[in-house]
């Protein structure tokens, strides 16, 4: 009985297998936000919904010097974007809790949330304005309407019952449609006046596409809304976003910057005299590397504090009294933080754990972040980033409890050599428990983008440690197009798409069997967006793997430049087909599919207007024809990403299924191409 028990109770200390379910169950840390002072921090913590249909979170407060949080909202709705009231005394922020997404405003010592908005469109973004008086929300309006509910309802009610009519292009965006409505920004006065817009007529202001409550800011004085919005007539086409100036109480708006690229983030000083923003400097490029701009008030006189610092920045925010800019920037890897003094001086002030969703103080001295890595989910955490060797405070362990007693695999970095020379970067994530000298099946997951990176971060989609966890080695390669290695490294991506990135890729994954820890004769390969690309293209290239799983890949570039509705981005990477068809032809997986022999699972959301579902059927059509082993699993009510839980749960247990299918037999299943 003795050893009966002791056996039990070593097998109890065991960790296990890291699951789904262990994944859909993590609280999920979101949308940190520090208070003026820096002595409190507002935070979201987001859960499953019975039934899975979608996610619920509630607001909590947390002194950032440490301590128990205070749980401050409790129903069943969706709670995002908390932003504290320049006295610190009051939180406003988004709830869905009696229907469509609206602002509320808590006061911090007692009593309860009120709302402050009843726009029909709902609400995505709020700022308070300096007074502490209003809101300043971002609002889905009718432009005939602008701020007048009443004039939206009754455009709401008309719409309904008529059929999409478009006379403009983004007149879908992601997963919604947008032929009628546009955004606009709309001063609330938190006393009950007339809302009013501030941004009216018929563009988007803040630009929908990609548009965010960083690009509002205040004049000190409060007499002024600076905000972003599309120069050029045709927004499908253009990046060429602007820093515009309006009176906060209604007015004739002024334009600050004038570059071809995008212009957002600003922030003005202090003292009210300068203007900083972020820049990039190309036209029609949404990638380009932001650069920290520094001018006066007015715009006049801009200098480039980075020139020389080949980083993108990002959570810009001004510092030392108005000495300095700090801000975050992607870089091999990680999102560090940095500092540039007037002079263009960039210092590095930390770099460690991945900083996500950055907040600062009033003073710049002190940051509220998420900081994650690929094994560490999300937590909140404070950051004093001017003393030597300063380190993030963890304000929760959210991680920590919803993985007590889980085995999860161990994260490498892996290095290549590109054909040219180029140094290569990516990981590789071991199943637990792996030793020196094992050697096991591998899969190789493609980050999307192109311009985008496997960074030392948490997923809650794509999350190696699901893979690991079957006891398969994960390779995570960075090719080039990827970003935080320098621009040059992602500009390699353009007219390029199925060429070097591809080559890297082979690459990586070379190093990782390399390594002895992957398989070479054991391996699939997935991925989402350009992943799913780019396994499509990997597909009439080689046979070196047993399976693949494509989500949300084009497969035939032509039609996919049509079916889009962001046109800058095709334009800028492959151009417009009628003008440069050899490179929509060169890089169409739809040429290569006589030489398609992998078998591959196809995933597609029907919503997703970025990549259309009809590229998903395409190449499933084609794998059919082909008569390789193939499936087609379509989502009904997801865009470009799984975000319903119920239907993550299903994605990853068929993404799993199908992997295993091809990896854990001895000898891979014999398909036949015709």
């Amino acid at each position: 009985m003795l050893t009966a028990a002791l056996v039990a109770l070593a097998l109890a200390s065991v960790p296990r297998p890291f699951t789904v379910d262990d994944l859909l169950a993590l609280e999920r840390a979101g949308d940190a936000a520090i208070s003026p002072d820096g002595a409190s921090v507002a935070y979201t913590v987001a859960t499953s919904a019975p039934g899975g249909e979608k996610l619920v979170s509630a607001l909590h407060l947390v002194p950032a010097a440490g301590g128990p949080a205070r749980r401050l909202t409790f129903g069943e709705e969706r709670v995002t974007s908390p932003a504290f009231s320049p006295d610190g005394r009051r939180l406003a922020f988004l709830s869905n809790r009696k229907g469509g997404t609206q602002a509320w405003v808590l006061e911090l010592q007692g009593g309860e949330a009120r709302r402050v908005t009843d726009l029909p469109g709902g609400v995505s973004e709020l700022r308070f304005t300096p007074d502490g008086a209003a809101l300043v929300v971002a609002a889905d309006v009718d432009p005939a309407c602008g701020a007048d509910a009443a004039c939206n309802r009754k455009a709401d009610a008309a719409a309904e019952v008529r059929p999409h009519l478009a006379a403009r292009l983004l007149f879908r965006h992601w997963n919604e449609w947008r032929e009628r409505v546009r955004t606009h920004l709309v001063r609330v006065p938190l006393d009950g006046g007339p809302a009013l817009d501030l941004t009216p007529g018929d563009r988007d202001a803040p630009p929908v596409q990609r548009g965010s409550g960083d690009d509002l800011a205040f004049s000190p004085d409060g007499t002024t809304l600076y905000y972003v919005a599309v120069s050029d007539p045709v927004e499908a086409t253009s990046t060429n976003g602007d820093v515009y100036a309006v009176p906060l109480a209604g007015g004739t708006p002024r334009r600050v910057t004038t570059a071809p690229g995008w212009d957002g983030s600003p922030r003005p000083s202090p003292d009210g005299k300068r203007l900083a923003w972020l820049a990039q400097p190309r036209a029609g490029y949404e990638a380009d590397r932001y650069h920290v701009m520094v001018a006066a008030a007015d715009g006049s006189g801009a200098r480039d504090l980075t020139a020389g610092f080949d980083r993108s920045a990002a959570d810009l925010a001004w510092a030392r009294g108005g000495k300095a800019l700090r801000f975050t920037a992607e870089s091999e890897g990680v999102h560090a933080l940095y500092e540039v003094d007037l002079a263009g001086k960039v210092t590095e002030l930390y770099r460690g754990r991945n900083l996500a969703r950055v907040s600062w103080s009033r003073d710049g001295a002190r940051l509220a972040a998420l900081v994650d890595g690929l094994a560490a989910p999300p937590e909140v955490a404070v950051l004093e980033p001017g003393g030597r060797g300063a380190r993030p405070r963890l304000l929760t362990a959210l991680g920590a409890k919803g993985l007590a007693g889980v085995a999860l695999g161990e994260v490498r970095p892996l290095t290549a050599t590109g054909k040219d020379g180029q140094a290569l970067h990516g990981w590789m994530v071991l199943p637990p428990g792996h030793r020196d000298g094992q050697r096991h099946p591998a899969v190789v997951l493609i980050h999307g983008g192109p311009q985008g990176a496997w960074n030392d971060a948490w997923s809650f989609r794509w999350n190696p440690m699901l893979y690991a966890a079957r006891g398969w080695t994960v390779v995570l390669p960075n090719p080039r197009g990827s970003t935080g290695f320098g621009q040059a490294y992602t500009d390699a991506v353009r007219a390029n798409w199925g060429g070097t990135p591809y080559d890297d890729i082979m690459r990586l994954t070379d190093a990782a069997v390399a390594t002895g820890a992957a398989d070479g004769g054991r391996m699939c390969a997935a991925g989402a967006s350009y992943g799913g690309y780019m396994v499509n293209w990997i597909n009439g290239q080689t046979d070196r793997f047993r399976c693949l799983v494509a989500h949300a890949g084009n497969f035939d570039l032509r039609m996919a430049y049509y079916d889009t509705e962001e046109l800058w981005f095709p334009e800028w990477e492959l151009g417009r087909p009628w003008e440069t068809p050899e490179a929509f032809e060169r890089w169409s997986p739809s040429g290569f599919v006589a030489q398609w022999r992998t078998p591959t699972l196809i995933s597609h959301g029907e919503k997703d207007f970025r990549v259309t579902v009809t590229q998903g059927f395409a190449a499933f059509t084609a794998l059919q024809r082909r008569g390789i082993p193939s499936r087609l699993m379509v989502f009904p009510d997801e865009g470009h990403w799984v975000l319903k839980p119920r239907n993550a749960k299903v994605f990853h247990d068929e993404v799993l299924g199908w992997i295993g299918r091809w990896l854990d037999s001895p000898a891979p299943q014999a398909s036949a191409p015709r």
